[in-house]
């Protein structure tokens, strides 16, 4: 799986559904990997017209009567909650600035890798950037088979339609987190999703969907493997019957020969007009019978020929996998971008670098050695030698 997506784990999941059940009054009794979950009487939820039901954390366990809800992130009963959670607020919206992170920063590659010790970062906002966040389920479908499903978390900036895994990490892990307490100013009014046109808002949601798809392009490889092996037992059985079918036509025509013949004696020399007469019938029948099944086997045999290319199509189209994706939940993130200065040690000596830079997001731009011009990279880290800068490949 590509890391521009984050896919909702089952412990985050579980913490959802305790905090959306607990909103409504619920009793929960856990019993290892399942849930005794009364509703009170007030509470109307879409997915039951009962107010007690069980629910079960794993979708292998054995025995799972129909009545139990199955709670994983591919399931069906997951998408029923995410839906009635959406449509209270379907729209969400936050603002991410230096305050809100407690001026805590996201080194990039080539610092983490090198040697060098941070003495102090500071961070200069120059403007403010829209983005959304949004949860995308996937599903992945055959038309005789199978079906899978995903649940994805994919941020876009609204403007450059960039991919920004960092946000989405911080906003699943950090904010939407149940139970976590959301930092002081970091909601804002949404009424108005901070004057973002619909055209550009539908744009970045388009990408964001591309994003998820390609995200779990692992496991859709996986399904279409796995729908590829089904189709070809499909048509080698298919094939095999036909081996059958004409083995089976070519033993009934001959046997027809057969009889034939023997009844051409009793037409030539019958034993009287009436024999002649009941012999001339069944023959008739039999040759019709047998130019049937003759004008059936040349046609399994072309068929045959044309290596049953019409069934084989057929087989496969019935088992082309077919990708889906619905946006669930949006959360508009206004975010600063400006530029950091990092103050960098080695031993007593130290320097500063500057380098492009946005809260949630990182370092935004590629950085290049002073001394040699080389990008900077995990592979190539920074160094500082005599208070001045440079890199591995300046060595």
């Amino acid at each position: 799986m590509t890391d521009v997506t984050h896919a909702v784990t089952q412990s985050a999941l579980e913490a959802f559904a305790r905090e959306y059940f607990g909103n409504l009054g619920t009793t929960i009794r856990e019993d290892g990997s399942r849930w005794h979950v009364r509703l009170p009487s007030h509470a109307h939820v879409g997915f039951t017209d009962v107010h007690e039901f069980d629910i079960a954390l794993d979708s292998e366990q054995e025995g799972l009567e129909d009545s139990v809800h199955v709670l994983t992130p591919e399931s069906g009963f997951t998408q029923q909650l995410l839906d009635e959670a959406a449509e209270t607020a379907p729209v969400g919206q936050l603002a991410l600035t230096e305050a809100v992170t407690d001026g805590t920063y996201q080194y990039p590659p080539w610092i983490r890798e090198s040697d060098v010790d941070v003495v102090d970062a500071t961070f200069s906002p120059y403007y403010d950037r829209t983005a959304v966040c949004m949860f995308v389920r996937i599903d992945i479908e055959t038309v005789s088979e199978y079906q899978t499903q995903f649940l994805e978390a994919v941020t876009v900036d609204v403007e450059s339609t960039e991919q920004l895994p960092n946000v989405t990490e911080l906003l699943v892990d950090e904010f939407f987190t149940p139970g976590s307490e959301w930092p002081a100013g970091s909601t804002e009014d949404g009424d108005d999703e901070s004057g973002v046109s619909s055209e550009k808002l539908n744009t970045a949601i388009t990408t964001g969907q591309k994003a998820v798809v390609e995200g779990v392009r692992d496991e859709i490889s996986g399904v279409r493997q796995s729908a590829s092996r089904a189709a070809d037992s499909e048509f080698e059985e298919y094939r095999q019957l036909q081996e059958q079918h004409i083995n089976e036509l070519q033993d009934e025509i001959s046997s027809l020969s057969t009889r034939l013949q023997k009844l051409s004696t009793e037409v030539d020399e019958p034993e009287s007009p009436q024999q002649r007469v009941e012999a001339l019938e069944k023959r008739k029948e039999l040759k019709t019978e047998k130019a049937e099944l003759e004008d059936e086997l040349e046609e399994t045999l072309q068929e045959k020929s044309r290596g049953y290319a019409q069934q084989q199509r057929e087989i496969e189209r019935r088992h082309a996998i077919k990708v889906s994706t619905e946006p669930k939940a949006f959360t508009i993130v206004l975010y600063e971008r400006g530029e950091i200065t990092f103050e960098l040690a080695t031993g007593s000596r130290s320097t500063a670098v500057r380098a492009p830079y946005a809260v949630g997001v990182g370092v935004t731009d590629d950085v290049q050695c002073e001394n040699c011009q080389k990008q900077l990279s995990g592979e190539n880290p920074i160094r500082v030698v005599a208070g001045h800068i440079c890199c591995q490949c300046c060595q």
